[in-house]
């Protein structure tokens, strides 16, 4: 049976880093937003604008913040990875040269 996939141009968005903490913190926002400035004004139009607004903005911030934070850290595991692999193969060369 195959399972139904979250995808938006043949790509399957639930392996894109940062998406699903970037849309529930945006989402949270723009209803929290839209609530808060409907109990200040009562004006249901203003408001409504406001919780696109406040979901626009807060959706390109965190995914702007949250991919820049994820792509130093993917660079580190990748450096570190390189490293420990240069270490192995280093340690590797020791032990059989000594052996001889």
């Amino acid at each position: 049976m195959e399972e139904n996939k979250f995808t938006l141009f043949g790509r399957n968005l639930e392996k894109v880093p940062c998406f699903k903490k970037t849309f529930t913190v945006s989402i949270y926002s723009g209803i929290a937003a839209g609530l808060g400035c409907f109990l200040f004004t009562s004006r249901v139009k203003r408001s409504a604008d406001v919780a696109v607004l406040s979901f626009a903005a807060t959706t390109l911030a965190f995914w702007t913040y949250c991919r820049y934070n994820w792509s130093k850290e993917y660079q580190l595991t990748q450096k570190m990875n390189t490293s420990l692999h240069n270490v192995m193969l280093s340690e590797g060369k020791e032990k059989s040269t000594n052996n001889e």
